[in-house]
């Protein structure tokens, strides 16, 4: 019976675990609170990467692909103009790290 009961406990803190995973890593970030550029002509997600690379603390590689997946971007090309969302945090601009997802 006591050996029933530890199973249940262990299986339920288990499951809680995971499903608060599931809610912690689909849970939406909000572009509000990340900083927008406009892109200048020449500028290339792996140059974006390195000139804020002390605001959000990222590889190059963890940059652009957070870069493209908030942006929806289909390819790393940047177009003169456009508007992208970068992570650095708008209260942290200057400071830490903006990511995590």
């Amino acid at each position: 019976m006591g050996k029933t009961l530890l199973h249940h406990f262990l299986f339920s803190f288990l499951f809680a675990l995971v499903l608060a995973g599931f809610v912690y890593a689909s849970s939406p970030v909000d572009q509000k609170e990340y900083v927008t550029i406009t892109v200048a002509p020449g500028d290339t997600l792996w140059g974006l990467a390195k000139q804020y690379e002390e605001e959000h603390g990222l590889s190059p590689n963890e940059f652009i692909r957070w870069v493209m997946e908030m942006n929806h971007l289909s390819s790393s090309r940047l177009t003169a103009g456009e508007q992208i969302v970068i992570p650095v945090l708008k209260s942290k601009q200057g400071g830490s790290l903006a990511v995590n997802r």
